[in-house]
């Protein structure tokens, strides 16, 4: 009597490749996050009260300023680190700077929410995660993939300049432009989203009231000393 004998093929499991550079840009603003919030010591620090006077007038700007005012201060400052990196993409020796661009958004988001915890506590917490972090964590994602897509033109032009590539194809250049054309849209909507943020719910937070407050009450009494 003949034994069949039963084969069991195994099918091989496909694990998508996964990104690196990513994890390791994340990690760069990770650590410029814990290096900008240990610079805030303390509340007699040269630096807290730096902050505390640029707080305390963008705020004010914010609170009189017209919705596309405060959208296009919002679009400058978001979109500092990208074009940035965009920059320097285009550069042979701009690695350096592309590395360094998460790190400083890191380091701006950590002084910021770090200052507004240290000074104003649960209220800083609360402005800081309705206001600021919805709008950062979009730009710090955006962020992440532009200096992805620099680091590669970045390698591209290196390897053109060594000799190892004859020349730059113009399609790759055409391509690294629209990609951070495209890049360019999440940017605004982040910029949208502090605008909108900063419109409803900045008035929940008593700082607020009390930086307008003063600011309107300081402008009256001077106005009245002048005439």
């Amino acid at each position: 009597m003949l034994k069949k004998s039963v084969v069991i093929k195994r099918k091989r499991m496909n694990i998508p490749d996964f990104n690196f550079k990513n994890l390791i840009f994340f990690s760069l603003f990770f650590s410029g996050l814990i290096i900008g919030v240990l610079t805030i010591k303390s509340k007699e620090s040269i630096l807290n009260n730096i902050l505390l006077d640029f707080f305390k007038s963008y705020i004010v700007e914010r609170k009189s300023g017209t919705f596309l005012g405060c959208f296009f201060e919002s679009l400058l400052l978001f979109s500092f680190t990208p074009f940035l990196s965009f920059i320097f993409g285009l550069s042979a020796i701009g690695l350096p700077i592309i590395i360094a661009t998460p790190v400083i958004m890191g380091a701006l988001t950590g002084m910021a929410t770090g200052f507004l915890f240290f000074n104003y506590s649960l209220q800083g917490l609360c402005y800081s995660a309705l206001i600021i972090i919805p709008a950062v964590s979009i730009v710090v994602a955006t962020l992440i993939k532009c200096c992805s897509e620099a680091i590669i033109m970045s390698m591209d032009i290196i390897t053109c300049l060594g000799g190892y590539q004859n020349n730059l194809k113009q399609n790759n250049m055409k391509e690294y432009c629209i990609k951070f054309a495209i890049l360019f849209v999440p940017i605004i909507i982040s910029a949208l989203l502090n605008v909108f943020g900063f419109k409803f719910f900045s008035n929940l937070f008593s700082f607020v009231w009390v930086f307008v407050f003063y600011a309107f009450n300081f402008s009256w009494t001077g106005s009245l000393n002048i005439t």
